[in-house]
């Protein structure tokens, strides 16, 4: 058996996201867990390893990281992924990607608030009634405010503000 990657002298018991941990780690995965705040999505991966066989919940909202999870991103370091290796930072989980103008904005991009807080991925776009009007634009998020993911209006619930991209 593999040693563990934070006590290599103790054996793993299992292995996530091809690294191997001890039983004492799994003990302390699973209560951090339980830890976890009840809007974030999904739970089970948003912990990380603080030391001293210590581990506890990522600090900060699953926002990002519903939204690495949703579409693979796995960027940034190992201080900016959760267990899984999914990207659970804003800033990081935008890296590399170009801004969309509203007008082109697709089922699949990713939306970040103006303070660069909050992200979501855009699950509906459906052309304005109104003539010249921007189109109307549902964004899905991990939301701390509701208590769950949830689906919002760009122009009411983010008072059309903030950034796409793809």
């Amino acid at each position: 058996m593999s040693p563990c990657i934070h006590h290599p002298s103790r054996p793993s018991v299992v292995t996530i996201n091809l690294q191997h941990y001890c039983a004492e780690c799994q003990q302390g995965i699973v209560a951090a867990r339980l830890r976890v705040g009840r809007h974030v999505e999904p739970k089970d991966c948003f912990v990380w390893y603080a030391g001293a066989n210590n581990w506890q919940p990522i600090a900060g909202t699953g926002c990002a990281h519903w939204v690495a999870h949703q579409r693979g991103i796995r960027r940034g370091g190992t201080a900016e992924r959760c267990l899984e290796g999914y990207t659970f930072r804003v800033r990081s989980l935008i890296q590399g990607l170009q801004p969309v103008e509203l007008k082109n904005v697709q089922i699949n991009d990713i939306y970040v608030m103006p303070a660069m807080d909050h992200t979501g991925l855009v699950v509906r776009v459906v052309p304005n009634p109104l003539p010249g009007q921007p189109p109307l634009i549902t964004i899905r998020h991990d939301s701390s405010n509701q208590g769950r993911v949830a689906d919002n209006d760009f122009a009411s619930y983010f008072h059309g503000q903030g950034t796409f991209y793809r």
